[in-house]
């Protein structure tokens, strides 16, 4: 099999670890034996550790979670003044703050780690502290 589909396959694991899928689950829903699914999952779970590793040795961890909570928070300050909100006008707006919340939520979920990889990897490149190996 060639690195193409070997990507190409863990990709699929991947996407349906994220989805809670169970491991035997995954390896009917794809075709493939167990033992296959349980080798690319524990292949992901390295190369995410690695990568967790590097972002937590910069600190970056913390705040990540720090941010987070706070935008959880907020959210539950919003539920709560949308369940108290007496009129149309007042229930439109928390919305629109509800809506914004999970926005910011997505963005950070979604950009944050890719955008702090990508400069940690810049600066390596720039003080000359050898490769960067594409994802």
């Amino acid at each position: 099999m060639n690195q193409s589909a070997i990507r190409a396959r863990r990709e699929k694991v991947a996407y349906y670890m994220v989805k809670g899928i169970p491991e035997g689950s995954i390896a009917e829903l794809m075709g493939v034996h167990r033992i296959t699914v349980a080798r690319d999952v524990a292949y992901i779970r390295g190369a995410a550790k690695g990568w967790l590793d590097d972002l937590a040795r910069d600190g970056f961890i913390h705040e990540y979670r720090l941010a987070l909570a706070k935008i959880r928070d907020h959210e539950f300050e919003l539920q709560k003044l949308l369940a108290e909100a007496n009129g149309v006008a007042q229930k439109v707006e928390i919305l629109r703050a509800l809506d914004q919340n999970v926005k910011l939520y997505l963005e950070l979920l979604g950009e944050t780690p890719t955008v702090h990889a990508y400069k940690r990897a810049l600066r390596k490149l720039q003080e000359g502290k050898g490769n960067v190996q594409p994802a």
